[in-house]
């Protein structure tokens, strides 16, 4: 069974979650992430500063979506062997406490278990005034996307041994990959400035996460692969299909119907009216990914 299979058995039809966080009273964000030992980081790469640096960012980047500021969180602990040592736990402790004090969030509580695996969960509470989630956005609007794409899946790559690309690339990719960054602050000032109309991050790769907001909004999504910045840079080590693959790069994907001129967006697209489809062109001709990227289950 698909990820999405199973997360359908628990509702019932069509009343699976369509977005980032859960809208409380209308002004209460709620979000929840896990991050797994083999499956989001391997302890032989990462440092227990990266894996908390990570855990904060990948759920304060589900707030940033979502048009809202993050106030409190939830920890879960399963603890390894290896992880539940007093040096481990400490320097990962010292990290958590000041990635969630940057962002002025507050520890409320949590659970602590001995796992085989390390396996780490983060609930956040967030505040919002305007919250925005994937469902609305319609024909008509533009999509943008902050950064770029592609960064992440290189820096795999790269700590697996299979490529070894230019210098700024080798450290910005590997960066990325293990110390992701929210863009919390950046798309503040993008709610306050623009309607927004639906959101989300890229985590599964733009392909995916292209298709889940195209379904949720039920509009046909439109994307010209030629504005993707970086795209000819980074596929000549990933090719295309890495790119829009690439998961866990915390950019935000979003639909507007007004038309946006800054620093860090760029307009790679549109949506017609449809019902949950994506097309993808690059010089002119339609292109079919053959990979869709990592699934948790197949």
């Amino acid at each position: 069974m698909t990820e999405e299979d199973i997360i359908q058995l628990f509702f019932n039809k069509n009343a699976e979650p369509k977005s980032d966080c859960y809208v409380l009273d209308n002004k209460y964000l709620v979000t929840t992430d896990s991050i797994s030992e083999n499956t989001h980081f391997k302890t032989n790469w990462s440092s227990p500063k990266d894996i908390a640096k990570k855990l904060v960012e990948v759920n304060v980047s589900d707030i940033a979506a979502g048009g809202g500021i993050p106030t409190n969180a939830f920890l879960n602990l399963g603890l390894s062997k290896k992880t539940s040592k007093k040096t481990w736990i400490k320097e990962f402790s010292f990290e958590l406490k000041k990635n969630l004090k940057f962002y002025s969030i507050e520890l409320s509580g949590g659970d602590t278990y001995y796992s085989e695996n390390t396996n780490l969960t983060l609930t956040l509470i967030g505040k919002t005034n305007h919250p925005v989630n994937r469902t609305g956005g319609k024909a008509g609007d533009y999509l943008y996307i902050t950064g770029d794409l592609g960064l992440s899946e290189i820096g795999f790559q790269v700590l697996s041994k299979k490529i070894r690309p230019d210098f700024v690339t080798y450290k910005n990719s590997i960066e990325k990959h293990l110390r992701p960054v929210s863009k919390l602050f950046f798309m503040q000032d993008i709610f306050h400035k623009y309607s927004i109309n639906a959101s989300m991050d890229i985590t599964d790769g733009l392909f995916q996460d292209s298709l889940k907001l195209a379904k949720a909004s039920s509009v046909h999504l439109k994307i010209n692969l030629d504005q993707l910045p970086n795209l000819e840079r980074y596929a000549k080590y990933i090719g295309v299909e890495g790119v829009l693959s690439s998961g866990e790069e915390l950019e935000i994907l979003f639909l507007s119907s007004d038309r946006i001129v800054e620093s860090g967006i760029t307009e790679i697209g549109n949506a017609e009216k449809g019902n949950g489809k994506v097309t993808f062109t690059q010089n002119g001709k339609k292109i079919i990914p053959k990979s869709k990227g990592f699934f948790h289950f197949t």
